[in-house]
């Protein structure tokens, strides 16, 4: 039975499709993830069912990324890729990410911090090899023990070099 692919908008989520996703995540991130989908913001979640329950997610919400002397770029930034353990290896999080790919066409990058950078590179993305800030009130804060790897889109600017410095607007929670 192949896996059933959707994406849903964060507002359209059901109570109950919330929870079974925080229970996949926790699971899979082997810490609890209540109320962590709240300090993300609003995003699209896309959601892998295998005979009917929620196996493999991911999600991305819109940011704001910099690239050395770009303008910021409207950028999907990807969060809580995760398949249940017991569903692993069988391909669920490849074939969620492609879908998440053709999804996020319209904008300018995908980025995500990365728990297994060999696994994204396979996929096409790329590790950010600049130097790394979050944008504050106060100027640019380093963030040099988070790696990023970002997706090159058909709106990506040709010109982009990975090597410059790479820098995202603050937020609650995690900055990356």
């Amino acid at each position: 039975m192949p896996l059933s692919i959707s994406a849903v908008e964060s507002q359209a989520i059901s109570p109950s499709t919330l929870l079974e996703i925080c229970e996949l995540c926790t699971e899979a991130y082997e810490g609890d993830f209540t109320g962590v989908f709240e300090t993300l913001g609003p995003g699209v979640h896309v959601i892998g069912r295998f005979e009917g329950q929620i196996v493999s997610h991911a999600m991305w919400v819109a940011r704001a990324l910099q690239p050395g002397r770009h303008r910021p770029l409207r950028t999907a930034y990807v969060e809580a890729v995760a398949t249940k353990p017991r569903f692993q290896h069988r391909g669920f999080a490849r074939q969620i990410l492609e879908q998440l790919a053709q999804e996020i066409r319209s904008y300018e990058l995908g980025a995500l911090s990365p728990s297994d950078a060999a696994f994204y590179a396979r996929l096409g993305w790329e590790l950010w090899r600049g130097p790394l800030f979050i944008r504050t009130g106060a100027g640019l804060v380093p963030t040099p023990d988070e790696p990023v790897m970002i997706l090159r889109l058909e709106n990506t600017p040709v010109d982009l070099d990975l090597n410059e410095p790479l820098s995202a607007e603050w937020r609650a929670g995690e900055l990356w």
